[in-house]
């Protein structure tokens, strides 16, 4: 059991699958919804239903944007042609039809009832807190969807959905288990090592004369500076479109009329509170005495006002704000418990209201401040709104010169100035490139160094095809100049040569003298050693020692100490560790203990799931075409 335990807590990578399984709904990645034309080639056909072409792109674009959601928008967009990145792309489709083909089986059903009510409140279909029709159907008819084939596929996600929690339900972590895991994870070792490194048996090597001679013309490659390139470049992309666009003044005020709504700022109210705490589990003497030491404190606020500060310093369980006599600083409706809010929003300033029971305890309010509801002018959101009408006409521009820009770089490839004219933007010149290493933007896009590096623009000098490099991004480059790959001569690079070799069979010499040195301490001998301090390390607190070394230390027979055990160095020599003493982990507290077993039963949830995937699909009729992993994603 200890060992699934430790299996479970490192399979953080299946709690990405189970999101894409269960699947977010339009609102929360709205692609997931368009639909999928019929009659297209098919990737994959799981049991009688077919994954199409075009619904695997879109996935692969999907999770590019994901990608580059992630990491600031700089992902390459060729990572996605790497068979290994599309086939787990296709194996979450796969995974997808296959909890479609289980939930029909299971016999989960989703109400109409439920589905009413899941549509009504996402907040997407909201206004004011409340359903609003004509968002709902604004959202439908921006997505070319049907209300029926909108709520069919939002019915079948939610059955699904179910389908999956009555998988993870059955995952079950006992106390026990969960103390034995913590008890092996947070017991301590005290242990003294000593590093047994390359740098000692550095004067008894002795190389042969020709020896790095023959290292250097076996690796000719390793000290070639390689070729490099310079080249003259059009970057057509949203942001350098934005700022060329001009926005009418009465078109942003069109706009800020049309959507006044979104420019106000609700009431807001500024409070101060004393809180005495009952908790769910208080019984009815407990409730009692807090409710009489609320009435008192109430008294005392009310006949000093002023020294309500110094009453919530001294009486409030609300160890956040006691500090600050109980101020909560400026909310609005929705931030506050229930109870708490409608007192606050039911009094006026400077009024003192209580006590005020919530699922805290008693709450004595004391209303500090007021501020209605404003909208914000005109002249305020101008800058927020012009800068939101560049971008869209910037990204309805850059599709329309997109096409443009391609043809133009392709028909013309002899040039630059053809793109350039056809989406009046100019041309740049890049810095000196060398080959296979790092390149600045926006040459550190894989699929334009190839094409960059190609014949067709090195020999032929043409230009490059125009490259995604990153949303809304298109560049078209072509070669300026360029310098062969050169190999340095031996004798620049000799002393090198021979410090590494030095050090390879340093290594290997302070290698075996440790393993010697540990034979010997197994068998009682003295191996000639100078122990440091003691050390006490844990997994959990390792000290500032590597993995490998806190593992072997961990894994060393307790029951005769000293134990003296040893690992190979990563980074060349061996490493030696004594264990003197054996720590046992402190008495595991309640909180702690739920807190571990939380996290084990997510990971052993994921673990169940992917399980009964794999059980799901050994039993289904799967089949990939052939080359569904190989084809390049359409740019």
């Amino acid at each position: 059991m200890l060992e699934t335990i430790r299996t479970a807590t490192k399979t953080w990578v299946a709690k990405v699958i189970l999101a894409l399984i269960t699947i977010p709904f339009a609102l929360w990645g709205v692609e997931s919804y368009i639909r999928t034309p019929s009659g297209q080639d098919t990737v994959s056909t799981v049991e009688k239903e077919k994954i199409t072409t075009q619904e695997f792109q879109q996935a692969v674009r999907n999770q590019l944007d994901q990608f580059r959601q992630q990491f600031g928008g700089s992902i390459d967009a060729s990572v996605m042609d790497n068979p290994e990145m599309r086939k787990s792309i296709l194996d979450q489709l796969i995974d997808q039809r296959l909890v479609v083909e289980a939930t029909k089986s299971s016999g989960l059903v989703v109400s109409d009832a439920t589905l009413r009510e899941r549509i009504s409140t996402e907040p997407t279909f909201q206004q004011d807190g409340k359903f609003a029709a004509t968002r709902y159907e604004l959202f439908l008819k921006a997505q070319g969807l049907s209300a029926v084939g909108f709520e069919s596929r939002m019915r079948q996600d939610l059955e699904r959905q179910r389908f999956v929690e009555s998988i993870s339900s059955t995952a079950f972590t006992s106390n026990a288990s969960v103390k034995q895991y913590m008890r092996a994870s947070e017991q301590k070792r005290e242990i003294a090592i000593v590093n047994i490194a390359p740098e000692q048996f550095t004067s008894q090597v002795k190389l042969t004369a020709d020896s790095a001679k023959a290292y250097y013309e076996q690796k000719k490659a390793d000290y070639t500076t390689p070729e490099q390139v310079r080249a003259e470049y059009i970057e057509l992309s949203v942001d350098a479109l934005t700022p060329t666009i001009q926005i009418p003044v009465e078109e942003i005020k069109a706009y800020y009329d049309a959507n006044s709504g979104r420019y106000i700022q609700k009431e807001q109210r500024k409070a101060s509170h004393i809180l005495i705490n009952v908790t769910p589990k208080a019984t009815e003497v407990e409730k009692k005495a807090a409710k009489d030491k609320a009435d008192t404190l109430f008294a005392q606020a009310r006949k000093n006002p002023k020294d309500f500060a110094e009453l919530a310093k001294k009486n409030s369980q609300d160890t956040g704000s006691a500090v600050n006599g109980g101020d909560l600083g400026l909310f609005a409706r929705g931030m506050m418990v229930k109870p708490f809010e409608d007192a606050a929003f039911g009094a006026k300033k400077d009024d003192l209201v209580g006590p005020v029971l919530s699922d805290f305890g008693y709450h004595i309010i004391r209303v500090t401040d007021i501020q209605p509801e404003k909208g914000k002018s005109l002249a305020e959101v101008t800058p927020e709104i012009e800068g939101e009408l560049k971008k869209q006409r910037a990204a309805r521009k850059f599709a329309e010169l997109a096409e443009k820009f391609t043809n133009a770089a392709y028909e013309q490839s002899s040039s630059l100035k053809a793109a350039s004219d056809a989406v009046g933007v100019p041309t740049k010149q890049s810095a000196w490139m060398a080959k296979g290493q790092g390149m600045a933007p926006p040459f550190g896009n894989q699929k334009l160094q190839t094409a960059l590096f190609s014949d067709d623009v090195q020999k032929n000098k043409r230009n490059t095809e125009a490259v995604e490099v990153a949303t809304n991004t298109l560049v078209v480059a072509r070669l300026l100049e360029s310098k062969p790959a050169v190999v340095k001569p031996f004798a620049e690079v000799e002393a090198g040569i021979i410090a590494r070799l030095t050090r390879e069979e340093a290594s290997k010499l302070a290698l075996k003298s440790g393993e010697a040195k540990l034979a010997a301490l197994k068998d009682g001998k003295a191996a000639d050693l100078t122990w440091p301090q003691l050390l006490s390390v844990s997994r959990a607190s390792p000290g500032g020692l590597g993995p490998n070394v806190i593992e072997a230390a961990m894994k060393a027979d307790p029951k005769s100490l000293p134990a003296y055990v040893g690992t190979e160095n990563p980074g060349g020599g061996f490493v030696l560790v004594k264990v003197a003493k054996v720590i046992d982990a402190p008495v595991v507290d309640e909180a702690k203990l739920q807190t571990t077993r939380t996290r084990i039963a997510q990971a052993q949830t994921q673990q169940e799931i992917l399980s009964t995937l794999a059980q799901i699909r050994a039993k289904s009729k799967v089949s990939i075409a052939s080359d569904a992993l190989t084809k390049k994603q359409e740019q």
